[in-house]
């Protein structure tokens, strides 16, 4: 396994480790396409808790406010099969008064290279209102930095 961050994912800050099981495996001989949000989602989530301690760890009920996932997609470059170890590097690649857009990047350790990329859209939301809420500055800096 890489004991380094490999050279694609230099633009990340950071950077989760999937291992992949035997079960994501589908009858294609293949890690199933939908294992890959799943992934994903489990990168984002470590990243949101990481950026906002305050939005993670809560379930939505208690929450009055958070961030709400929009819009997702996967663009799949190189089927993974087990065994191996995925490196999903997360990005912040665009900001937008209410929202932002995560950009994974899925690094396949066996492989040595991207084997696919996601983005996300992440809104913040009022969920007593249901409606947006525009990012204030405290929280827009965050973001500014793992742009």
């Amino acid at each position: 396994m890489t004991t380094e961050k490999p050279h694609h994912l230099n633009g990340c800050k950071i950077v989760h480790t999937q291992k992949v099981v035997w079960g994501d495996m589908d009858s294609m001989n293949h890690v199933n396409n939908t294992k890959y949000f799943y992934y994903c989602e489990t990168a984002r989530i470590e990243f949101i808790r990481m950026l906002f301690p305050s939005f993670g760890g809560h379930p939505p009920s208690a929450m009055k406010t958070g961030l709400a996932l929009a819009e997702t997609s996967c663009r799949f470059k190189v089927p993974v099969t087990y065994p191996d170890t995925l490196l999903i590097g997360t990005i912040v690649s665009k900001i937008e008064e209410n929202q932002f857009f995560v950009k994974h990047s899925i690094y396949s350790d066996k492989l040595g290279l991207i084997a696919a990329e996601a983005e996300a859209r992440m809104v913040h939301f009022d969920f007593e209102k249901g409606q947006r809420l525009a990012f204030d500055d405290t929280l827009m800096a965050v973001l500014l930095e793992h742009q």
